[in-house]
């Protein structure tokens, strides 16, 4: 085996060739990647939402409630939402004290510096750090549904709905009507 890797180290052309591949294997590898990007932008701590992933999502949930509790696969659901997605950041507080004592007064100042804490990217670029996505409160709900007329369904799609999301009654209504 020693002798094997002399003759191999000792043949420059061979060394040559034997980089030249090397390099060559790491150029094709890299047009067949099989890391897909997604166009969802993401954090160390997880997927970032936008305030309409997020609203499609609870659309999508109050839908199945209502098609669970109706049997209607066509009900139409409407949430509208208080505000957009928030984010709290990692942040570094600075305070300054300085007192100073003369001979009638005492004086004292106080100064506080907060900063943000910054991460690279891997194209170089800085970003804040993100703590917590905090999600906005959902505004009302509208549901038109088969049988969204009747009492006794409708009060059970609202004490569903109403539990599901965490909202009060007065957030949403609840119609019968032609569903698309």
């Amino acid at each position: 085996m020693n002798e094997k890797f002399k003759k191999i180290t000792q043949n420059p052309k061979l060394l040559i060739a034997i980089g030249i591949g090397g390099i060559l294997l790491i150029f094709i590898s890299s047009f067949f990647n099989t890391d897909k990007k997604s166009n969802k932008k993401q954090v160390s701590e997880g997927a970032v939402y936008t305030a309409e992933q997020y609203c499609e999502q609870l659309e999508s949930g109050v839908k199945s409630i209502v098609t669970g509790i109706t049997g209607d696969k066509r009900a139409t659901v409407v949430i509208t939402l208080e505000s957009g997605v928030r984010y709290a950041y990692a942040s570094a507080a600075e305070t300054d004290t300085s007192s100073a004592t003369g001979s009638t007064t005492d004086q004292s100042s106080q100064s506080k510096k907060q900063s943000y804490i910054t991460v690279k990217n891997a194209d170089g670029s800085e970003q804040a750090l993100v703590v917590t996505e905090i999600m906005p409160e959902v505004r009302g709900v509208a549901i038109i549904c088969k049988d969204g007329n009747s009492e006794v369904v409708a009060e059970k799609i609202k004490n569903a709905v109403t539990s599901a999301l965490n909202i009060t009654s007065k957030r949403v209504y609840i119609s019968g009507g032609k569903t698309q």
